[in-house]
């Protein structure tokens, strides 16, 4: 009879821990769909999506490094990021030149043309600001792999 409420009780328990987690890994990653999964607070680079990757190579004008990797900080936190189809922008500043790496993602080459035209229109001016203070030379990819650290078997 100990056996039967204990076994009962256990379901009991085991029910909700095992509904509590599925919310956290559903909150914390996202849903995923169309073949795109969309990851709270970090950015997520996935091979077959239909992500639209865009890898912009920026040559500030000389000396002109830090101003232009803060303006793009500002820009992206101001701006950027609250744009339609936007995903993610990471910044990489080079430790051996004067260059920074834009590694952005949107959902589709139509967004990245509005957010072109936001800038072009003067509605976002610290990311004018970046343009008039480097120059850009960016290309769209597509992700074909991801590879990840591990240990051999």
């Amino acid at each position: 009879m100990k056996n039967v409420i204990k076994n009962h009780y256990n379901k009991i328990l085991v029910l909700p821990l095992v509904s509590l987690i599925f919310l956290f890994v559903v909150f914390s990653f996202g849903v995923k769909s169309n073949n795109t999964i969309v990851q709270k607070n970090e950015a997520l680079i996935s091979a077959n999506t239909d992500v639209f990757t865009v890898i912009n190579v920026i040559t500030p004008k000389a000396g002109q490094q830090e101003k232009v990797v803060q303006l793009l900080q500002k820009g992206m936190t101001e701006t950027m990021r609250y744009q339609t189809g936007f995903i993610s922008a990471n910044i990489h500043k080079s430790l051996d030149s004067e260059h920074i790496i834009v590694y952005a993602q949107w959902k589709n080459a139509a967004s990245l043309q509005q957010a072109v035209q936001l800038i072009e229109s003067g509605k976002a001016p610290n990311m004018l600001e970046v343009f008039s203070n480097a120059t850009p030379d960016y290309h769209p990819y597509q992700v074909i792999s991801v590879n990840l650290p591990s240990k051999r078997q």
